[in-house]
């Protein structure tokens, strides 16, 4: 769920959720209610609450104003040849619209192409509860988990979701040579213009405009300070690599 930048949901899509001539028309077939699956960009929040930017005039955003089920998928699959040998997990709870203007900017922050349409007043933030997780680690590899096993207690990682952006605009402002050492020499990724894009107790996030990767932290960290020693010990183990 952290590395993800992208989530499947599916909602609920009954025959009266929207007007014939709604933008974009409405299905035409549909006598009952149907499962709907769609798919969109996604952020977590340092205790790992899933947050979507949606537009109030899609289907999906509408089925949750009537229903607000909702199931969301996490795939972990790529790269592996067989995709059923690949982990996923299948969240099981609600989605509502809501105004946070911290996560707003975290989303952002995550998805910059996402700043353009921000500020259109049909779209609006959406955070999810989780109720439950059904993992899957492989084949025959199945758990339930419930959600407060799932998420993390951030009660003790104030000081670092406080300052998260300013340490953000500091790496990227005065430190981007550490950013692309680590990337480039700790986890082979492609040369490029990397840049952090989130940071939470477990870790933080990186992109080059068009790749998003992750780094996790040792152990947790829940202070700027903690932060701090864990960014410079890794960029000094990516100096050491050869």
């Amino acid at each position: 769920m952290r590395w993800a930048t992208k989530a499947y949901i599916a909602t609920e899509l009954s025959p009266n959720t929207k007007p014939a001539d709604a933008p974009g028309g409405k299905a035409m077939t549909v006598s009952s209610s149907h499962p709907y699956a769609s798919l969109s960009l996604v952020a977590l929040d340092h205790d790992a609450t899933p947050y979507m930017m949606l537009s109030d005039l899609a289907d999906h955003s509408q089925n949750m104003a009537q229903n607000p089920k909702t199931g969301m998928l996490f795939d972990g699959t790529a790269g592996y040849r067989d995709p059923l040998a690949g982990g996923r997990v299948t969240l099981i709870g609600t989605m509502h619209k809501v105004n946070n203007d911290r996560m707003l900017q975290r989303f952002l922050t995550r998805h910059p192409a996402s700043k353009l349409y921000a500020e259109f007043k049909d779209f609006s933030l959406y955070r999810y509860n989780i109720q439950e997780a059904h993992l899957i680690g492989g084949f025959a590899k199945a758990i339930w988990v419930p959600a407060e096993d799932l998420k993390l207690d951030c009660n003790e990682s104030q000081e670092l979701i406080e300052a998260a952006t300013s340490i953000i605009d500091h790496m990227n402002s005065d430190h981007a040579d550490a950013i692309n050492l680590i990337a480039e020499k700790t986890f082979r990724l492609d040369p490029g213009k990397w840049r952090m894009c989130g940071i939470d107790p477990e870790g933080w996030d990186l992109h080059n405009g068009h790749v998003h990767a992750r780094c996790s932290f040792d152990q947790l960290v829940t202070t700027p300070a903690e932060a701090r020693n864990a960014l410079v010990s890794q960029t000094k183990e990516a100096r050491t690599t050869k």
